[in-house]
Order: C-alpha cells, then structure tokens, then sequence
C-alpha cells in the first residue's frame, strides 16, 4: 500500500511538471511580425568593410517594435567594447545610428552569459521604433582594426510591441 501511494505521488508530481513547463513554453512563440536572425563571422576575423545583413518582410505593412542586437565573442578577444554601424532601412528611407557596446567591466569582467570562453551580450538598438516592410538592417564594425578578431556571430532580433 505504502509503495503505491509513493507511486501516485511521483506520477503526480511528473505530470505537474510538466504542465508547468507546456505551460511556460506556450508564451515564448514568436510573434506574427517577430524576427530573429544570426549570421557566423568568418573564423579569420570580421574585415571592416564586411556588412552583415538581415531583411525580413513583416505580415503588417506597418509595424512597431523593439530592435535588439546580440553579438557573441570568445574570451580572447581584447577590447572591452565593440563599435557598430546600424543602418535600418525600409520602404520610407533608412536611417543610421552608430551603437558602442559595452562587453567587460573595468575590471575585465565579461557581462553577459556565457559558456566555456563564449559569451553573448545584448543591447536595444531602438525601443517603438516603427517601421513599414520590407525591412532591411545592415550591422557593421566601425573599430580602428582592419580585421576584427574573436567575433563569433551578430544576431539581429526584431520584437513587435502592442500598445495599450
């Protein structure tokens, strides 16, 4: 009898679990108007002149939302920071902004997360921007090296906000 009751409450606890976790996964699907994309940096190192592009074309001609840049490095690479040209384009013109990504304490810390020597940090580029589709986001690094090394991957997202 003991070892029955034990039963009925592992399998009871199972399955809280996992409604739980159906539960908490149901609300991170994207959105209709939602993107996110990565692109690989070359391993011998990001050239200057090299400009990543990333285009969608939302459902709604006209959207509003949140741009936020990713970028991934390796322990090695030797600044504390990244400079970068965004330039975001779309059917009524494009505009440029130039975005300085902080990566390491004062101290040489990594901000971020990361695993092994990787580590990933994110920044919003624009809060409510609104923009009409197609969209077209070009990233490059405007650093003083001529090749940019220990730049993993650069990933653009593009989440739509609601207003209320």
């Amino acid at each position: 009898m003991k070892r029955d009751f034990t039963n009925i409450i592992f399998r009871t606890a199972l399955l809280s679990t996992l409604i739980a976790a159906l539960t908490g996964l149901s609300g991170c699907r994207m959105g209709p108007n939602d993107y996110s994309c990565y692109h690989d940096i070359d391993p011998d190192g990001w050239r200057y002149g090299d400009t990543l592009r990333y285009s969608f074309d939302p459902r709604d001609s006209l959207i509003t939302g949140d741009i936020v840049l990713s970028l991934r490095h390796t322990n090695d690479y030797i600044y504390s920071n990244i400079f970068l040209e965004v330039i975001v384009a779309d059917s009524l013109g494009s505009r440029c902004d130039t975005l300085a990504v902080t990566l390491a304490d004062d101290f040489g810390r990594w901000y971020g997360r990361g695993i092994g020597t990787d580590y990933q940090v994110s920044d919003t580029v624009a809060r409510r921007v609104t923009l009409r589709r197609p969209v077209s986001i070009g990233v490059r690094h405007i650093m003083r090296d001529e090749v940019l090394a220990d730049i993993e991957q650069v990933g653009i997202s593009f989440v739509e906000t609601f207003s209320k």
